[in-house]
């Protein structure tokens, strides 16, 4: 039985909405002026932004393609890559964090907390494909 269109709801998917929430949490970082000076927007604050959208990106299309034996080599490699662009991120905010970036240290824990539990979650997912297309 179908949904009426109006009453459907976007299901939780734990990696997407952690994502959405990051990159929201992350580019309210990088503009704002007290922590990254306009003359760095270009070099650094750009850098670091570029980074979490691929990384909701990469989750995005991921999660399009079907768990099915064609699809998911396909599925897996962007899961990896949205994986990888987790560490891009922490090393980018390192930089950052060396560069001299008045970065609050609890924000800055937030958020390395929040992508080592993005990680987490993305980890997950894949696991949680390969299960399901073992059972098949």
């Amino acid at each position: 039985m179908s949904v009426l269109s109006r009453f459907r709801k976007e299901s939780p998917f734990e990696a997407r909405d952690l994502a959405r929430e990051l990159e929201v949490k992350i580019i309210k970082l990088c503009m704002n002026e007290k922590y990254f000076p306009k003359r760095y927007r270009f070099t650094v604050a750009q850098s670091i932004i570029e980074s979490v959208q691929k990384m909701g990106d990469y989750i995005t299309i991921a999660n399009r393609l079907p768990v099915y034996r064609d699809c998911i080599a396909e599925r897996e490699k962007n899961q990896r890559y949205a994986f990888a662009m987790c560490e891009v991120l922490l090393r980018k905010l390192d930089l950052a964090e060396r560069l001299g970036f008045s970065i609050p240290e609890g924000l800055l824990t937030e958020l390395v907390r929040d992508i080592d539990k993005e990680e987490k979650s993305i980890k997950g997912w894949i696991a949680s494909d390969k299960k399901r297309l073992n059972e098949e």
